[in-house]
């Protein structure tokens, strides 16, 4: 973002987390976010496949992540209390205004989205040709 501040870059795909204040001191211009739906923060804005650019999609997420034989109750338990913390006002406010809509997930939602974009970003490292070292 900082390359695009100072005119060194024309564009940048960056979570609107980061971008939103800078997007709302008129520093910078949305022209599309690349999430599945439009921002709710950007109602305005279009999505990449939107604006013309199919197969563009890329949804950037946070999650919650425990060990492995974390027991079921414990899970079930924090699911419970994490979806109901997303409900709560103040921590809607608090998260539209970073720009980022809550998606509470089950364990087994969850466990679907993270295979998919394993798969997924295999997918497009192997297309970009990237090689680990």
């Amino acid at each position: 973002m900082t390359e695009v501040l100072a005119g060194r870059a024309d564009f940048y795909f960056a979570p609107l987390v980061n971008a939103l204040p800078l997007l709302k001191d008129g520093q910078l211009q949305a022209l599309a976010v690349s999430g599945s739906a439009r921002a709710s923060t950007l109602p305005d804005v279009p999505t990449t496949v939107e604006a013309g650019y199919p197969n563009s999609e890329y949804n950037f997420w946070a999650g919650v992540f425990l060990p492995a034989k974390t027991p079921a109750d414990i899970r079930a338990r924090l699911y419970a209390e994490t979806a109901k913390a997303l409900q709560h006002p103040a921590i809607r406010e608090k998260l539209g205004g970073l720009g980022a809509d809550p998606m509470p997930l089950t364990s087994a939602q969850f466990e679907t989205l993270v295979k998919s974009e394993i798969e997924t970003n295999t997918q497009l490292v192997k297309a970009a040709g990237i090689k680990v070292n």
